[in-house]
């Protein structure tokens, strides 16, 4: 089986899986997808909240895919309050985006 990524329109809230890395376009509004990676579970279409977390994640430059060992991505935020806590975090301390997001 090839190896598969998933791939999301964070406007339209789907996603698809893909065994090839290139660019892809939503189906549904034309606009490009966005790599998640191979360990990633979409949410529900009806949580806005999960996605507003995820668009978060993903233009922070964090993505879930599988480490070298096969044990997953690591740590990510789920809700809103837990994005905010990290980011006015990297605000305070001046640690960059991305970290301050994958730090539990």
């Amino acid at each position: 089986m090839p190896h598969r990524s998933a791939y999301v329109c964070l406007d339209c809230r789907v996603s698809f899986k893909h065994s090839e890395y290139r660019e892809y376009h939503c189906p549904r509004c034309r606009r490009a997808l966005v790599l998640a990676g191979d360990a990633f579970e979409a949410p529900p279409r009806r949580d806005r909240d999960a996605w507003r977390v995820l668009s978060v994640l993903l233009h922070a430059g964090l993505d879930f895919r599988q480490a070298c060992c096969g044990c997953g991505p690591g740590y990510r935020p789920r809700s809103l309050r837990e994005v905010r806590e990290r980011l006015a975090q990297a605000r305070r301390t001046g640690v960059p985006v991305a970290r301050a997001l994958a730090t539990r």
